[in-house]
């Protein structure tokens, strides 16, 4: 079996991800983080942190602002200037590789790839269409994506309660990557043991992790596609 798989983190959560890195490092796995928020110092030296791991790093914007109804409202240039640019300036300044964006809540459109295209070479959105939440996974055809042909904005599966994940559907959807030679992204936020609503348990991490392992699939950060 091959496949590979994409773990994809929001919302800047780094005081979660970074106790969680030698979890990754024990099954040579990497993953994207997408920060949101004002960055500073104690950001940038977590994203240094995570990025000297191995993993990806993205941006999500500064107030987790929906692209969907702020540029048709009030321009890609002050979605630029109030959302993106804050962030990105002070990462390249820093010397952080930043290739990726994803979209807040998960909403995008071709217009809004386009028009970020210059600054990202990667979006990650939601899954489109998407169904109803604890939705089987391995039924979604187009959750299933080939790598010689991939688009360049990325639709991810979500994990959490919210999302009324169980592992069951996890297993189910990596044995489909694997056994089709596909990619699979899935998205969430937080990493902890104990984790609610749109958080993962670090006990499904683990699970995916060894799991993905066991069925012989990369797990790759977006940088690495």
């Amino acid at each position: 079996m091959s496949g590979k798989v994409c773990l994809t983190f929001d919302d800047g959560v780094y005081k979660q991800w970074i106790p969680v890195l030698p979890l990754f490092a024990k099954y040579g796995a990497h993953a994207t983080f997408f920060f949101s928020g004002t960055v500073d110092d104690a950001m940038l030296d977590a994203m240094k942190t995570i990025q000297s791991a191995g993993h990806s790093l993205g941006l999500h914007t500064v107030s987790h602002a929906d692209a969907i109804p702020f540029i048709p409202e009030q321009g890609i240039d002050a979605y630029l200037a109030e959302q993106v640019l804050p962030q990105l300036e002070p990462c390249r300044a820093a010397g952080i590789r930043i290739g990726s964006f994803a979209y807040p809540n998960n909403r995008h459109s071709e217009e809004t790839d386009q028009l970020l295209a210059p600054y990202f070479r990667r979006f990650r959105a939601g899954l489109s269409p998407c169904p109803a939440k604890g939705y089987w996974i391995a039924d979604q055809d187009h959750a299933y994506l080939d790598m010689k042909n991939l688009p360049i904005s990325l639709g991810g599966n979500g994990i959490g309660e919210y999302y009324e994940t169980t592992v069951e559907n996890l297993d189910a959807a990596l044995e489909r990557a694997a056994a089709e030679d596909k990619l699979i992204v899935f998205f969430s936020h937080g990493i902890s043991e104990n984790a609610q609503h749109v958080h993962m348990k670090t006990a499904w991490l683990e699970r995916m992790l060894k799991k993905a392992n066991d069925l012989g699939m990369e797990i790759i950060g977006f940088d690495e596609l």
